[in-house]
Order: C-alpha cells, then sequence, then structure tokens
C-alpha cells in the first residue's frame, strides 16, 4: 500500500490558534456592526425619557396658562430691555472711539513728561532757574499766620473783614520753560 497524505493540510498549531483567534474577533466585530446602533439607542432613550414626557405635560399647561396672563409684563419688559440693548450696543460700537482717546491720552502724558524734564533739564544746563535766596518774600505762610494769630490775640471780640477782602497772595512763578506759558487767571467775581 501506498502512502496516503491528508486531504487537508495541517497547519502549524502557533498559527492555526492566531488565525481561529482573529476570525472570532472578526466575526463578533461583524454581529457588532451589523446591528441598527441608532434605532436601539432611540428606543431606549425613548424609554427612559417616558417619565419625563408623562411629568412635562401638566407642566407645560401650567406654563401656557402663566405666559398669557403675564404676556402684557413680558412685553412690557422685553421693550425697556431692547431698549438698554440699544444703547449697549450703541456704546459698544464706540470701542474705536475709546481706543483713539486712550491712546491720545497715553501720548499726551507722555509727551507732558518728556516735555517737564527736558525743560528742567535745559533750564538747569543754561542757568536759567531762578536763586532760592531771592524766592524768601516777606508774605510768606509762616509769617502769615503768625500776623493772623497775634490779630486774634490782640482783639478776640472785633472780627477783622480786612484779610477776606485782601487780594491773593502772589504765587511763585513757576521755574523754567513753563514759566514762559501764558496762563489764564480765574476770575473771583460773580459776574
Amino acid at each position: 500500500m501506498a502512502d496516503v497524505s491528508p486531504i487537508i493540510p495541517t497547519p502549524p498549531t502557533s498559527h492555526y490558534a492566531l488565525s481561529l483567534f482573529l476570525d472570532a474577533l472578526v466575526a463578533v466585530f461583524s454581529f457588532i456592526r451589523s446591528i441598527h446602533w441608532s434605532l436601539r439607542l432611540s428606543q431606549l432613550f425613548s424609554l427612559l425619557a417616558l417619565p419625563f414626557r408623562l411629568i412635562l405635560y401638566p407642566v407645560r399647561f401650567i406654563l401656557s396658562i402663566f405666559l398669557t396672563l403675564f404676556a402684557p409684563a413680558i412685553y412690557v419688559a422685553s421693550f425697556c430691555m431692547s431698549g438698554v440693548h440699544a444703547v449697549t450696543s450703541f456704546l459698544a460700537s464706540l470701542e474705536p472711539l475709546y481706543t483713539f482717546f486712550c491712546a491720545a491720552a497715553g501720548v499726551g502724558i507722555f509727551a507732558g513728561i518728556v516735555l517737564a524734564i527736558s525743560s528742567s533739564l535745559i533750564t538747569s544746563r543754561l542757568g536759567m532757574q531762578d536763586d532760592d535766596a531771592s524766592t524768601d518774600r516777606p508774605g510768606s505762610k509762616q509769617s502769615y499766620l503768625q500776623d493772623s494769630e497775634s490779630r486774634r490775640n490782640s482783639d478776640s471780640t472785633d472780627i477783622d473783614w480786612q484779610w477776606l477782602d485782601s487780594p491773593s497772595h502772589r504765587r511763585r512763578p513757576a521755574a523754567g520753560l513753563l514759566s514762559q506759558t501764558i496762563h489764564e487767571e480765574d476770575d473771583d467775581s460773580e459776574y
């Protein structure tokens, strides 16, 4: 008799076990993929939402009654809110103007600081500052306080109205280049 070989060859055992495992995984995933998940999930959610829908029917009815009763107040409130919304949207539309004014203020502050520093440097380097010894004037604040105190002690019953009508004290002139700037003085008269 001749040697008879089997019709189905036997594969190696390690590759055969891996192939069987992968075939089982493919079969499981193909079954999972064949299920209509959207239909099943929608049925599950409708079943879970049934108690909430039963509760919402009376709530909707009560809410519609309240909306009907309070409709005038709701319309008035919405009208007022539309006015507030119009004002806020107008102010929000002015944002570029705010940005411009903030930038202009920043530039003005920076320019003022640079001008003050450069003015003080120029006047100190060129010797244009006033001497401190010549700024002592007889009408200083200390002498004024001493005079008013002596007047108060001398005659406490008589009111001396002359100091109220006296012209305002002279201000110390501004030092440096700022002294050359023309300043407008306030008028103390009523008319």
